[in-house]
């Protein structure tokens, strides 16, 4: 109950901080990147405690590190098994993201998305278009068969956003 609450009350300093989530629009994924204000710390501090994080979570969310420059950036991966359907098929999502730092301040962008069909046949990784999602809207609005596809390709990026939002909030007092 007191985890419930404790997320409840992070959203809305979240919300109300003006982050929104990342979504896919007929213009690709939106927006670019998340920034938070976190003035209380430097970016050495931002780093480290977003190090501290990754290691907390990788196996939760089967994060890796890809590439770090210290107090700088980090640029991570992570595989999200069964993430989104599409025509009564599974795809696993490998993203891959840079969180840059500043002092009292850290950006979340994601830079790549690929797919795979989760199948016994390795069909390889196709990779998501991160600059064009007109393919899956008609008329400013999403193709039904596309709805829970999209929504659901950006839900791991959302969920690892506010994860780490959280944490970084709940350590600034």
């Amino acid at each position: 109950m007191k985890k419930l609450i404790f997320s409840i009350c992070f959203m809305c300093v979240f919300i109300s901080y003006g982050q929104t989530e990342f979504a896919i629009t007929e213009s690709g994924l939106s927006p670019k990147y998340i920034s938070a204000e976190m003035n209380a710390f430097t970016a050495s501090q931002l780093y480290t405690k977003t190090m501290g994080w990754i290691a907390e979570n990788s196996k939760k969310y089967k994060l890796s590190v890809d590439q770090t420059n210290e107090n700088v950036s980090v640029h991570l991966s992570y595989v999200k098994g069964n993430a989104v359907i599409l025509d009564k098929q599974y795809y696993n999502v490998d993203y891959k993201v840079k969180i840059h730092f500043g002092d009292g301040k850290y950006s979340f962008e994601p830079a790549e998305i690929r797919l795979k069909l989760n199948s016994k046949y390795d069909m390889g990784w196709k990779d998501f278009d991160l600059t064009d999602g007109a393919s899956y809207f008609k008329k400013g609005k999403p193709l039904r068969k596309y709805r829970s596809y999209i929504e659901n390709l950006t839900k791991a990026l959302n969920e690892v956003q506010l994860d780490l939002f959280t944490h970084l909030k709940s350590t600034e007092n």
